[in-house]
């Protein structure tokens, strides 16, 4: 590849949302029943990097005109030599069955399964070995697991990839195109860049639109905590927190199942009082995403906490909708953009007092808000390394990931052997392993309608949480009796 001329490359240029996240690796897993076909997904994986330009680069740092690192991502154009990896794929066979790990069929609640089933260890883990190693940027790895009692068959597939290049929408995009692919269907690859250095679209559109926002006397909105400057002293806190919850109240990730008929049951009720207590669009405009937050929230703040003590809840949105105005194929970007919703800082008192209903309702009216000054606090704090999205005024931070809408866990691997999807996983890989905590991803539904909720969490709240779904779960059953 290297002895391709200069103009037979595109270089494209990273932002700070990216950098951000440049010491995480973040890997996808999916269990699935069946014995996947690694031939017939090695030759999808070269189908779709090929096409997708993008996806056959590598990861590059140059020092710009102020001496500062800028990290790129170097494009081939022309023909790829077979010498030159595109992708990354490797296999292994477990010795343990599933039932090692968790019991079969998946109960409400179950372990996380280990990441090692779904990501080979030389996968690199922050941006100066993805460049070094010149390393593929989509890493997959396939895991077969030995048949069980009955003969059934389980694999584990994990999708890694840098969260400094990727965000859940990028690699959704990616999840699109390998289904087709893998289908024999026909999908649209992004068209191919120019040679040579290019811009950031995404970029350019966003500094556009906030130096706007400021000739027109905007400023900064008050008390919104999205990514913030915390400071050495205050990142060595935050990151001192994090092990102390998993080294001393015993965090660790678990697999929360809402079944379809329970999440029924849970939103319905909500909706019901929210039409009951409020007219127009304070009730139509509240989403199960809304409702599920604000029912976390309540159920593991319910007890073992101060009163006193005041909690932030970062949720991550995507904010390419806020910028299609000036170039509609940002809603296509596949890179980080994404900042925490203006949530309101609430004492643990105050979100146990609030109805489930309210608090759904001041969340909903708290993401509706979103704008640019949200994001020009944002992009200003992430010029600082110290960035993180926590309130420096909190006592504990929570962070809320929502990827259900991209629909990335109910990606269809039956081309390649899947009879159906067991669970998704989702991971936050770091050079140093560490466990983020107080995390809660929505991370889909599966295909009985079960919504699957991926935790990290210590253990008290962990048992809040667990006890909650089977409160609602045998509620949900109650209701259902009575009806009949």
């Amino acid at each position: 590849m290297d002895s391709l001329s200069a103009d037979s490359y595109a270089s494209f240029p990273l932002t700070l949302f990216d950098r951000l996240f440049e010491r995480t690796t973040f890997l996808t897993g999916w269990l699935v029943e069946g014995t996947i076909d690694t031939d017939a997904l090695a030759t999808a994986l070269s189908g779709v990097t090929k096409k997708w330009r993008m996806l056959s680069g590598r990861l590059e740092s140059m020092q710009d005109e102020d001496d500062a690192t800028q990290w790129r991502i170097k494009i081939p154009l022309g023909e790829i030599p077979e010498s030159y990896k595109t992708f990354s794929l490797t296999t292994s066979t477990s010795e343990f069955p599933l039932s090692h790990y968790v019991n079969y069929p998946l109960p409400l609640v179950s372990p996380s399964l280990p990441h090692a089933l779904f990501i080979h260890p030389s996968t690199p883990r922050q941006y100066t070995l993805w460049e070094s190693a010149s390393h593929p940027l989509t890493c997959w790895q396939v895991t077969h697991l030995p048949a069980d009692a009955s003969g059934k068959q389980h694999t584990c597939i994990g999708f890694a990839r840098s969260h400094g290049i990727f965000d859940g929408i990028g690699a959704a995009a990616i999840m699109r195109a390998l289904v087709s692919e893998m289908k024999g269907e026909e999908w649209s690859a992004p068209p191919l860049p120019s040679s040579g250095f290019s811009g950031n679209h995404l970029q350019e559109t966003l500094e556009a639109r906030i130096q706007a926002y400021k000739a027109q006397g905007g400023t900064a909105p008050k008390d919104y905590y999205g990514f913030v400057n915390l400071g050495v002293a205050g990142a060595v806190k935050e990151i001192a927190w994090h092990m102390r919850q998993r080294w001393w109240n015993g965090a660790d990730r678990r697999i929360l199942l809402l079944p379809k008929d329970v999440l029924s049951f849970l939103t319905k009720g909500v909706r019901a009082e929210l039409s009951h207590s409020f007219e127009g669009s304070s009730a139509t405009d509240v989403t199960t995403g809304d409702i599920l937050v604000a029912w976390v929230l309540k159920t593991m703040y319910s007890r073992g906490t101060s009163p006193k003590s005041i909690i932030h809840c970062s949720n991550l949105a995507s904010f390419r909708a806020l910028l299609t105005e000036d170039d509609s194929s940002i809603l296509q970007y596949p890179h980080n953009a994404f900042v925490p919703l203006p949530y309101p800082s609430m004492t643990v008192a105050q979100i146990n007092a609030y109805p489930l209903h309210e608090l759904s309702r001041i969340l909903a009216a708290s993401r509706a808000t979103l704008g640019v000054s949200h994001l020009m606090s944002s992009y200003d704090a992430l010029k600082s390394v110290t960035a993180f999205p926590a309130s420096p005024a909190a006592h504990e931070n929570m962070v809320v990931s929502n990827v259900s809408a991209s629909r990335i866990l109910e990606s269809d691997w039956s081309s390649v052997g899947a009879t159906r999807t067991v669970c998704g996983y989702r991971y936050q890989l770091t050079p140093n392993e560490l466990l983020m905590t107080n995390t809660v991803y929505i991370a889909g539904r599966l295909d009985d309608g079960s919504v699957v909720l991926d935790v990290s969490l210590n253990k008290a709240r962990m048992e809040l949480l667990a006890k909650e779904v089977l409160t609602l779960k045998a509620a949900s059953e109650q209701t259902n009796v009575a009806a009949a």
